[in-house]
């Protein structure tokens, strides 16, 4: 019978996702990994379904998209807090930059960042 250990699946997902996502220098020169989809921890993993289907949404109104837009980095981040402050006192334009270029880089199926 085989068993499975916690700590080994751990490690092994660290190994396979280490270096992937997409690399963001943040406010005050913290450096940040937009993690992949499939990288996410479950907490991070449901949230970032969820905000995802929002910012996809043309359902939703423009605020509740940009809402979305700046919770999305955050779950995907490496350092939730700087990525907050950062995505903060980012403009709009350059908030969305982010996103798509993480939606382009990081997402399920994509080439690796």
């Amino acid at each position: 019978m085989t068993t499975l250990d916690f700590a080994d699946l751990k490690a092994e997902a660290e190994r396979k996702h280490t270096g992937k996502g997409l690399k963001f220098i943040a406010a005050g020169g913290k450096k940040i990994r937009l993690r992949r989809i499939e990288a996410l921890p479950g907490g991070d993993l449901k949230s970032a379904l969820a905000l995802l289907d929002i910012v996809q949404s043309e359902k939703v109104s423009n605020e509740r998209r940009i809402d979305a837009m700046t919770g999305l980095l955050v779950a995907v981040a490496s350092d939730k807090k700087a990525m907050r402050e950062s995505v903060d006192a980012l403009p709009l334009e350059q908030t969305m930059t982010v996103v798509e270029r993480w939606m382009e880089l990081a997402a399920p199926g994509e080439a690796p960042a």
